[in-house]
């Protein structure tokens, strides 16, 4: 009897193997392109502290900050909802009307929000008055917001399809364009500013919403002309949903944009060029939690069987990818923080803050990403939601007294929270434990 209950079996241990690598190469994509960025990006910073003043880098990464922060708030909610929504279309006609769809209609928004924000956020954030003073520096500020939004949707497709790969080859063509950009102007304007930084993320975030234009017509339906009242009604039916995946996303993302804005308002740019480098620095660490989650929550779309033994695996790959950078960072942090600037070795207590952040990051990501599996979005705002407060209103009142340390203390502090908040309410947070396959 045992041999003849053996062949059932077998299909379901195939498709859980099929899930695992499926998760662990998407996982894997999604973490090769943040290394991308991150070594890219590093590369556009410490040229970018080479040749300006720390006032005019602490003055564009607060920019560069807030229009990321803008084309988030708009689209972050419509483009993780791509990854619930596209396994579902059952045509390339069905999936390019829900594509093309939602990238015009949230690049169309960006528009109107960054342009309706200029004027507000120049007169609100002493430093950014320069939005109010130049027209042209504005104007890039705008239309970076828009490039990023196209760029970031396109994203969310390839991740919604576990064509990860897509996703790095786009942001490396933009973080490429960044820098080249960057370099040039360096050295056709040697006193190149601020301005000068928003240009770059300006020009990358709409040449790299092109490249990705480009692989998604060669790899994948491809986004074209669409029936306006079917875009219509697609938009409405993905409004719901939207706004629950937005509230998650807003919440989850936003935070890491606001605090540079934050550290500017409260210390000065001048700090926050030390603060924002440190940042930029421990992101490479602590976003890996989020890309491994971002492969779970599509790889759980796809199939929902196995839900619980697919989360515990997640958690597993990040704390392995994460636990040797962070031993490494803490090692030699002072002397990579020392390739920017000797002035730059300030932030080292802040990387330490930030690298330990990742771990208990890893556990309250991996409770979002299931809760957004299982289509339990309210629950998910609000844990995301107790972070975010935590980390933007600590850092607000802990600056003024701890200087940049204080931001990170306060992000390590809600990423604390999070992971406690996680591990008490596991009964509502986490899945329950996966069905055994019956055995007749």
């Amino acid at each position: 009897m045992a041999a003849a209950d053996a062949p059932p079996a077998a299909p379901a241990a195939a498709r859980a193997g099929d899930a695992a690598r499926s998760l662990t190469v998407n996982s894997l994509g999604i973490m090769a392109t943040t290394v991308v960025n991150a070594g890219l990006g590093y590369g556009y910073w410490t040229l970018a502290a080479r040749i300006m003043p720390a006032s005019q880098v602490g003055l564009g990464s607060a920019a560069t900050s807030a229009l990321v922060v803008i084309s988030l708030v708009v689209h972050l909610g419509s483009g993780t909802g791509l990854i619930a929504r596209l396994p579902l279309r059952d045509s390339p006609a069905q999936w390019r009307l829900t594509v093309t769809a939602t990238l015009l209609a949230t690049m169309a928004a960006t528009l109107l929000v960054a342009a309706a924000t200029v004027l507000p956020l120049g007169h609100a954030v002493a430093p950014l008055r320069v939005l109010t003073a130049d027209p042209v520096f504005a104007l890039w500020f705008v239309f970076g917001a828009v490039g990023w939004t196209g760029s970031g949707v396109l994203d969310y497709v390839f991740i919604a399809e576990r064509r990860t790969s897509l996703m790095l080859l786009r942001n490396t063509a933009t973080a490429v364009v960044k820098l080249v950009g960057l370099v040039l102007a360096a050295l056709v304007q040697p006193s190149a500013g601020a301005g000068t930084v928003v240009a770059t993320w300006a020009l990358s975030g709409l040449l790299g919403t092109l490249a990705g234009l480009a692989l998604c017509r060669r790899c994948l339906p491809g986004v074209g002309r669409v029936p306006l009242r079917a875009a219509a009604r697609e938009l409405a039916l993905l409004a719901r949903p939207s706004v629950g995946h937005h509230a998650v996303s807003v919440a989850g993302l936003v935070p890491t944009y606001l605090l540079p804005v934050v550290v500017t308002a409260r210390l000065g740019a001048r700090a926050n060029a030390t603060f924002f480098i440190t940042w930029m620095i421990g992101s490479a660490i602590f976003m890996i939690s989020p890309a491994v989650s971002s492969a779970l929550f599509a790889e759980g779309s796809h199939r929902r069987a196995g839900l619980r033994r697919m989360s515990l695996r997640s958690l597993g790959v990040t704390v392995a990818a994460v636990a040797a950078p962070a031993a490494v960072l803490c090692a030699v942090g002072t002397l990579v923080l020392s390739l920017f600037g000797a002035g730059y070795r300030a932030g080292y207590p802040l990387l330490v803050a930030l690298v330990l952040s990742a771990f208990p990051d890893a556990v309250s990501n991996v409770a979002v990403a299931t809760l957004r599996v299982r289509g339990l979005l309210a629950r998910a705002a609000a844990l995301n939601t107790t972070i975010a407060v935590t980390a933007v209103a600590g850092a607000w009142f802990t600056t003024p007294h701890l200087g940049i340390l204080g931001a990170g203390l306060s992000w390590l502090g809600a990423q604390l929270l999070g992971a406690l908040v996680v591990l008490l309410l596991r009964a509502v947070l986490l899945p329950p434990p996966d069905h055994p396959t019956p055995v007749s």
